[in-house]
């Protein structure tokens, strides 16, 4: 079945409409399967632990994922990821920073993350306005931007004691094991704000892959439209990097796979790459939990091995073409 997925996401990548409906019908599979252990547990595990792990899961995949189509867009650029502007990183960063002075807890850790992505976006603002809107030099400074926090990460780690060291790496690698409802209900209702906003701005989106020239002649006021843009963008993945730690390559893979089935337009983008992203995540953590159990893979490992050897294949794909 892992061999089965795997290879539908690549195939995806490449070409066929068939790959996603295999895609489709190995995650259809899987969670049935699932389902089955799920009915002998008792409620209270249930409700407690598994059900709030397979909500983190998707909630995660589907905020990535629209973060990856948010900034496709804006760059229009496929193989833009959220990751490359530096605000997973920066969310990294106050998370290790959080880690480091002993400060755990329900709400310390993500709200750290948290403080740490905005003040990436705060940094990315300032370079935006400095750029005057250039967005292949915007995104350069990204690039640079996610250099520095891991450098600062690596920094923080270096000198911290063992027991850091490990909680850090853990949480760094991505994992949907810290669900807890509270903080759960309160990032979903940011999720739902932000697709909401997303779905009033589709033919806006529409729009900006024209190019900037065309938006302003449509009464598009770019520069207030790009830093909503941004700033949609920079809460989704604090809130998905707040509580499941470093997840790659969902926000690359769910939109483009989306296109893969001959959407162009962002009212049928949206709702598509939204099930992709919760599929590939959800599918993600089940896999992590089965494939050496009882021991458990951090699910951002396994994302980065399937997704990586995407990206490349997409990279060449598109070079050829």
């Amino acid at each position: 079945m892992a061999s089965f997925i795997i290879l539908s996401v690549i195939l995806a990548v490449i070409n066929s409409r068939t790959a996603l409906f295999l895609l489709f019908v190995s995650a259809t599979v899987t969670l049935g399967l699932a389902a089955s252990d799920f009915a002998a547990l008792p409620n209270e595990v249930w409700m407690q632990l598994r059900l709030p792990r397979i909500l983190l899961a998707a909630f995660t995949g589907a905020a990535l994922a629209l973060a990856g189509l948010l900034l496709q867009t804006f760059f229009r650029n496929p193989l833009v990821e959220p990751g490359l502007l530096g605000i997973s990183a920066g969310a990294g960063l106050g998370a290790v920073i959080a880690i480091s002075l002993g400060l755990g807890g329900l709400w310390l850790l993500p709200l750290s993350a948290f403080a740490g992505a905005l003040g990436t976006l705060a940094l990315i603002l300032l370079l935006g306005r400095q750029l005057r809107g250039n967005n292949a030099e915007l995104l350069l400074a990204g690039v640079a931007i996610n250099s520095l926090a891991a450098a600062l990460i690596n920094l923080i780690l270096s000198v911290g004691d063992a027991t850091t060291l490990r909680s850090a790496i853990f949480w760094l690698m991505g994992s949907f094991t810290l669900s807890e409802w509270p903080l759960l209900l309160a990032s979903m209702a940011a999720l739902i704000a932000c697709i909401i906003w997303t779905a009033r701005k589709t033919q806006a989106l529409d729009v900006w892959q024209l190019g900037e020239s065309e938006a302003i002649h449509l009464g598009i006021n770019i520069h207030h439209f790009r830093r909503q843009i941004l700033g949609v963008t920079s809460l989704l993945v604090a809130l998905a990097v707040a509580q499941s730690g470093g997840i790659g390559f969902i926000g690359l893979l769910a939109p483009h796979m989306a296109r893969r089935l001959g959407l162009a337009q962002h009212r049928l983008l949206l709702p598509a790459t939204l099930a992709l992203g919760m599929t590939l995540a959800v599918l993600s953590d089940l896999l992590a939990r089965r494939l050496i159990y009882p021991m458990e893979l951090p699910v951002g490992v396994l994302t980065a091995l399937v997704g990586a050897p995407a990206f490349l294949l997409l990279f060449l794909r598109r070079n050829r073409s």
